[in-house]
């Protein structure tokens, strides 16, 4: 069966099809997920992160594109990814644990049973647990933002792709009603008293979509409004590339390892550059 139409692919679908491949039921009916790595990490003043592998979008940005891309990693029950967590955590003295990397709601009973697993840890050591999401499935279903309210301690991050309809379809190759389905999994989340701030990765986004959105996300609730994150495209060589063969060009962007931002201009520039090197 076919979920993709010249007007974009069908996340819920194409989140089905990927939760197969990276998720698989234990002998002690627990379910394993597919993760490429466990870390340490500088967000959030020093946090416990756990990468998961698959998405149910196509982010030409995405700085985990080839781990999503190639279902890279190994399969863990949420009793190992839990005792990974804790494990760092204890050791650089965290109170931040985080999943990360691809969609982490994918395969949504395995990370339930991860919070589970960490409840004791996170109210013993004061620490919180942070989900990293494109909001698609929790604006799909309000059962899953239902269930995280049943946890204490868990605050969910919505990357917002794009501020509009056209720009989502643009960058995610979804389809455009889809867009939607992100300010749903804020309203959701909200409504069920779940800690949430929605981040905006602005250098795709014009000033007009820019103010839409923001009005958008007021009307799903005042109290969002100061909790809106506003960050910029981190300009990756591989994400790079992607971009200049689709002929996107981010308005600003800060190119890792250069230590300076681009402009519009100097981005296309890059583009060029990449074209040559390619022609060679």
């Amino acid at each position: 069966m076919c979920y993709s139409t010249p007007h974009g692919f069908n996340p819920i679908e194409i989140a089905k099809l990927v939760e197969r491949k990276i998720a698989l039921a234990t002998v002690s009916s627990e379910i394993s997920r597919k993760y490429y790595r466990f870390r340490p990490s500088r967000f959030y003043r020093g946090s416990a992160t756990a990468d998961t592998t698959g998405c149910n979008l196509k982010c030409l940005f995405c700085w985990s594109w080839r781990a999503n891309a190639k279902l890279l990693g190994a399969f863990y029950t949420p009793t190992e990814v839990a005792l990974k967590l804790m494990e760092i955590a204890r050791h650089y003295g965290y109170r931040v644990i985080r999943v990360s990397g691809g969609e982490p709601t994918l395969a949504f009973h395995h990370i339930t049973k991860v919070l589970d697993k960490l409840k004791e840890f996170l109210l013993h050591k004061n620490a919180v647990f942070v989900l990293e999401t494109n909001g698609i499935l929790l604006g799909h279903s309000k059962e899953f933002a239902e269930i995280l309210s049943r946890y204490r301690r868990v605050i969910v991050r919505i990357s917002i792709k794009g501020c509009s309809e056209e720009e989502f379809h643009r960058i995610t190759g979804a389809e455009a009603s889809f867009f939607s389905l992100q300010l749903n999994a804020v309203r959701n989340l909200l409504d069920h008293g779940v800690g949430v701030w929605p981040a905006i990765t602005i250098s795709f986004c014009s000033k007009e979509s820019l103010a839409k959105l923001l009005l958008r996300l007021a009307e799903c609730g005042e109290s969002i409004v100061d909790k809106i994150e506003l960050e910029y495209f981190k300009a990756y060589p591989s994400a790079v590339r992607r971009l200049c063969k689709n002929n996107i060009a981010p308005w600003i962007s800060i190119l890792v390892g250069k230590n300076r931002v681009a402009k519009g201009e100097e981005f296309r520039e890059l583009c060029r550059g990449v074209s040559k090197e390619e022609d060679s």
